[in-house]
């Protein structure tokens, strides 16, 4: 007799109390197994799904195993993923569902079970189902607990990074990997996503008190750094202590189940590839503008340098031109002094014609006193004899 489809989802919860039993109680009843790895909760989780035991319910896990050192008990994503990736090697199922303590996954169909809705996909030979995520935020402050479908009734669309949701893949009896991806997609070989999306409703935030331990105590408080470092848990960046959790019915859309199992029935892979197309036109657009920007910027970066080359090879010219007109000056200074210095050499000359004139004068003269003397010396002598 051949076994029926078996999936398990891999729960990982922290402080989900209010709402877990509805979850477990959900998949179960949508025939799904459930194994439960409990963060080391605060608050009455373990307490809250331990009815549903033997019913459905595989194990309720204490994760991590240990008590970390210091009563601290950090975040640790990576390791809750890395443990699902190991039950997936472990754990006797067919199909697997990577699945949060705040969700309720159901088939495009209406009345199809999840678990037959897998069986179905399955049958088809796809190995991996899509969902898109509906998100119900607060309208009020009056949840209690229980089954949050009934309370939330509006809703609004996934932020870009939650848009991947490729977390339930068939059992190809290889590894798989979570960690990567930051457990948004699993990675499997040869992976073949059923066509249609499933439906996700997700409650992160059921009401201001809510919302305020979850985000700043159950949160904040205990990311991993190396985590934050990745890009991971960024959803609540940016929320202040003051911050109003409940949301304006008027920015949102009333949910209406068969508009939404039509339109995830209508958003199969043709469309979500020319959704594909237009997103890669427009990023396309994107780059193209902000190339254009770029090159913008760089041209009037090059004509302010243009200018200033231009501007210091005017300034090389005028200190040029003006190195020319004093070289002509020189050149002039040069010239009179040359003119100067030949008038001076010529002057000399003629001083030096003076001073020889004067020297053989004085000389003649000499010359003549002496003969005088001699012809007066020459009378005397011959008077006396």
């Amino acid at each position: 007799m051949t076994r029926s489809l078996r999936t398990i989802a891999l729960l990982a919860a922290y402080n989900e109390g209010d709402v877990i039993s509805s979850v477990i109680g959900h998949l179960i009843e949508s025939g799904v197994d459930v194994y439960l790895i409990d963060n080391r909760s605060t608050d009455d989780t373990a307490s809250q799904a331990r009815p549903w035991l033997g019913r459905g319910l595989l194990e309720i896990e204490e994760f991590p195993a240990t008590a970390p050192e210091g009563g601290e008990n950090p975040f640790d994503w990576t390791a809750i993923l890395r443990r699902k990736e190991e039950l997936a090697g472990s754990l006797d199922a067919d199909w697997f569902l990577h699945h949060d303590a705040d969700e309720f996954r159901e088939t495009p169909w209406p009345g199809i079970r999840l678990g037959d809705g897998i069986r179905w996909v399955d049958r088809l030979g796809y190995n991996c189902i899509d969902f898109r995520v509906f998100n119900f935020p607060p309208v009020d402050d009056t949840f209690s607990g229980g089954d949050p479908r009934g309370h939330f009734r509006y809703w609004s669309e996934a932020q870009d990074f939650d848009r991947n949701q490729l977390k339930c893949w068939k059992n190809g009896g290889g590894p798989v990997s979570l960690v990567p991806s930051g457990g948004h997609e699993v990675g499997i070989p040869n992976r073949r996503v059923f066509p249609i999306p499933f439906l996700l409703r997700h409650y992160p935030i059921r009401g201001q008190a809510h919302g305020q331990r979850k985000v700043f105590s159950d949160r904040r408080g205990r990311f991993v750094e190396r985590e934050r470092a990745r890009q991971w848990h960024i959803q609540y960046d940016g929320i202040e202590e003051s911050h109003s959790f409940l949301a304006d019915p008027a920015t949102l859309r009333p949910f209406d189940e068969d508009q939404v199992r039509l339109e995830l029935m209508l958003d199969n892979a043709v469309t979500r590839h020319e959704k594909y197309l237009a997103g890669l036109a427009k990023n396309d657009a994107a780059r193209a503008a902000e190339e254009a920007a770029t090159v913008r910027a760089r041209a009037e970066e090059l004509a302010r340098a243009t200018s200033a080359l231009e501007q210091r090879a005017r300034e090389g010219e005028n200190l040029a031109e003006e190195r020319g007109r004093r070289a002509v000056e020189l050149e002039r200074s040069v010239d009179v002094s040359q003119t100067r210095a030949a008038e001076l050499e010529r002057a000399l000359g003629r001083e030096e014609g003076r001073r020889q004139e004067l020297e053989r004068q004085v000389s003649e003269l000499e010359a003549s006193r002496k003969s005088s003397w001699l012809r007066r010396l020459f009378r005397g002598s011959s008077r006396r004899a």
